[in-house]
């Protein structure tokens, strides 16, 4: 028994972290100790009522957490300690009958309610409130076209991406970025972005889910047949994320090794049932959502590489693209020679765009110039991997609302980004490497668009990119005549947007 004697602060209920959540991450086990000892000794007399009725006791039980839909933060008494590094804590509430999920399935779905493909825009600025129903936005989806999660891109939302600026390797609104709240992990997941070997050991033999993150990807149907019952899924197939994911954004190699080689988990694994336009497999995550620059990360993806089952060629769901796609996007060819792979095996996304294409993407919607009609109606994709990068004060349609400027809320003009001379410089050796490799220039994505238009709408591109790539077999005939969805040849935007920065300048 512990010899601590609870404070009226220990106890205090007034704040949004819960007394068993302070206990957790307190560095005298003795605090939460007796914290725990409270609980099991008054809950015999309140067990009669339902635990709402139970008044603040229920915030000192090992389980006592608090929701990221509502608080902006999802945290347990038991991931708080595994991320203050704090062991004994962890022992005290796993004894104490903590779950060892570290977070309410409940929780865990209505996250990934926010990553469903179809979803209404004004999910993505829902915070401080939980998501409708499942049922309630797989509907929604239905109605747009989207009957099943993992079936090709619809025409509905192909013309949406028109209207936007979208990233190219995902949907227009990135799941999960305009909600406030941190990501809803699950503690195995937690303990592995911590690199708490110990404490992920000791979970797992709680009872903790691994499942889905060891076996086999599932079939689109059964994924699809899934999302609509995932409150009775396994915790697992609930994350957005995996162990591996997070112990690669981490950058803890050990961890990564020892959930490949002694857990077994899969370096494939794809969050597809719960974020399917999202579910970067390992590698891509790496490259993509990462810093392939960063030893720690060299050294992860040198782990996966180096994995017997590892599927270097898996693609993302819907959008098929290829890590090399990703990897060219961050015009690299160092990173390109490092990862050793046949450029030719990349193909072409499900957009229609080649390796040519996303080396040839302006970075984001500011790297075009949107004062000229041709070129806005033309261009509609970005290369960046920023995470945090919006094309759109609200999300995509909702920014097609008019919506004025207030003295609160003013509405400034976008700053346009031209290139520096040093990504000029990165572009076009990334491009010479591209054009060694063969890469067709005449392939023509979804809007139609070559390599070369996309280099021609961009800002100050590199006047050595543009002829590099007219040089190539049937460069100049895509240059002069190949159109895109507008009508448009290269060469036409190219001019417009040289009499578009004539006009400015006069």
């Amino acid at each position: 028994m512990s010899s601590y004697h609870l404070s009226p602060d220990d106890l205090d209920i007034s704040t949004e972290i819960t007394p068993a959540i302070r206990a957790a991450r307190n560095p005298n086990p003795a605090v939460l100790q007796a914290l725990l000892n409270y609980y099991a000794s008054e809950l015999p007399h309140v067990t009669h009522l339902a635990p709402r009725d139970r008044g603040g006791l229920e915030q000192c039980s090992p389980n006592a957490d608090i929701t990221g839909a509502i608080d902006c933060v999802y945290e347990s008494p038991l991931t708080a300690a595994i991320r203050a590094d704090l062991p004994d804590n962890v022992h005290a509430l796993l004894a104490a009958g903590a779950d060892p999920t570290g977070i309410r399935l409940s929780y865990l779905s209505d996250y990934s309610v926010r990553f469903i493909r179809g979803r209404d825009a004004k999910t993505d600025v829902s915070s401080f409130a939980l998501c409708p129903p499942r049922e309630s936005i797989l509907a929604v989806a239905a109605a747009k076209g989207v009957q099943y999660q993992t079936q090709p891109l619809t025409t509905a939302e192909l013309d949406e991406r028109r209207s936007g600026f979208p990233r190219f390797w995902t949907e227009p609104n990135l799941p999960g970025q305009r909600f406030r709240s941190t990501k809803a992990l699950t503690a195995l997941e937690v303990a592995a972005a911590c690199s708490q070997e110990q404490m992920f050991d000791w979970i797992l033999d709680a009872g903790a889910d691994e499942s889905a993150w060891t076996h086999v990807q599932p079939t689109s149907e059964s994924i699809d047949d899934g999302l609509s019952s995932q409150e009775a899924a396994a915790p697992s197939s609930l994350s957005t994320s995996s162990p591996v994911h997070e112990a690669i954004a981490a950058g803890h190699h050990a961890m990564i090794h020892k959930l490949l080689h002694q857990h077994h988990h899969s370096p494939n694994y794809r969050p597809l049932a719960a974020a399917p336009t999202l579910a970067l497999p390992p590698l891509s995550y790496a490259v993509a959502c990462c810093d392939p620059d960063d030893p720690k990360i060299r050294e992860c993806i040198t782990e996966l590489r180096d994995h017997p089952d590892l599927d270097p060629h898996l693609r993302t769901p819907i959008f098929q693209v290829h890590v090399l796609h990703f990897a060219v996007a961050r015009h690299s060819p160092s990173l390109l020679s490092w990862l050793a792979l046949p450029l030719s095996s990349a193909g072409s996304t499900a957009l229609g765009q080649t390796l040519l294409h996303i080396a040839s993407l302006p970075l984001t919607s500011d790297s075009i110039d949107q004062t000229n009609p041709d070129v806005v109606r033309s261009i509609h994709c970005a290369r960046t991997l920023d995470l945090a990068w919006l094309p759109h004060p609200r999300p995509s349609p909702l920014h097609l609302q008019p919506r004025p400027p207030s003295r609160l809320n003013p509405l400034p003009p976008r700053a346009r980004t031209p290139m520096t001379s040093t990504e000029q410089e990165a572009q076009l050796n990334t491009l010479r490497a591209l054009v060694d490799a063969g890469i067709d220039v005449r392939a023509q994505d979804v809007d139609g668009n070559t390599a070369l238009h996309y280099l021609a709408a961009t800002l100050n591109v590199d006047r050595r990119a543009m002829q590099l790539l007219r040089n190539m077999d049937a460069g100049e005939e895509v240059y002069h005549c190949v159109l895109n969805r507008e009508g448009l040849s290269p060469r036409a935007l190219w001019e417009s947007r040289s009499c578009s920065e004539q006009v400015i300048k006069d």
